[in-house]
């Protein structure tokens, strides 16, 4: 084979491996939330069968990452391989050495040479994998968290994990879609498609300048364009339960406690 072809034939294998890493994560989802289930049944109960139920979810679990694990280091290997043989990882090879591939449906004459196959799906878009590692060390806390609702997730300067979910009305980024905010981030300059990231900027680089309603920390950053502030709310486990813009004049208390400074 051409290196060309391998290289194609790697991409294929790094796919397929990014697969098998999604499937990992949603069958660690199914094993959480089936302990639970069977957890909260069988509450006081001590029948040894709960004892093994409880065993055999906890080994389960750890499989399960140890899986991911070896796949992980499986895609670390198919990648040096590919850029030990071309010269550029898998990430890098989409428009493989002669040429980028044609658009579907183009009305432009094809290419005489043989065309590469279309690039595997961007295994970074999948929260599952992308945050894999992340999730495994909630989950190994006792922390629950869905891979399939996580919109952004970081660790912060201080070691803790935040993770933004798309949430409902109530939390999580449907909250800070909701109720006209994200005409209120628009009108103080950040559109409503970038709100993930600056609530995740804020997080990560922002300082605490103030607080705002009852005990919500406001953060300033500068996205690039001029500083913003805004107010959020995180859980004691990590999960980013709302947030909302706040105007670069507007004067804020400087203690969390509101008794110490009235109603700001």
């Amino acid at each position: 084979m051409s290196v060309t072809e391998i290289v194609a034939k790697l991409r294929q294998a790094y796919a397929l491996v990014t697969q098998a890493r999604r499937e990992a994560a949603r069958a660690a989802d199914a094993i959480t939330d089936g302990a639970a289930i069977v957890g909260a049944a069988t509450a006081g109960s001590t029948q040894p069968h709960v004892d093994q139920i409880t065993h055999h979810a906890r080994a389960a679990g750890d499989d399960v990452q140890t899986a991911d694990a070896m796949l992980r280091q499986a895609q670390d290997v198919i990648d040096a391989y590919c850029h030990s043989i071309a010269g550029h990882g898998i990430a890098e090879a989409g428009g493989g050495t002669s040429g980028p591939p044609s658009a579907p449906h183009s009305s432009a004459e094809p290419s005489t040479g043989p065309q590469p196959p279309p690039p595997p799906p961007d295994h970074t878009a999948d929260p599952g994998v992308k945050y894999a590692d992340w999730i495994a060390e909630l989950r190994r806390s006792g922390t629950k968290i869905s891979t399939d609702k996580i919109v952004r997730m970081t660790r912060l300067r201080n070691g803790r994990l935040v993770w933004l979910e798309t949430g409902t009305k109530n939390s999580g980024l449907g909250h800070v879609m909701s109720d006209g905010r994200p005409e209120q981030f628009e009108y103080l300059g950040t559109p409503r498609e970038q709100l993930p990231a600056l609530i995740i900027a804020a997080l990560e680089r922002g300082r605490v300048v103030g607080y705002s309603g009852r005990d919500r920390p406001v953060y300033e950053v500068d996205i690039g364009d001029g500083p913003r502030r805004i107010a959020i709310t995180v859980s004691s486990n990590g999960y980013i339960v709302g947030a909302h813009p706040i105007p670069l004049d507007q004067v804020l208390r400087q203690h969390r406690d509101r008794s110490k400074h009235g109603r700001l």
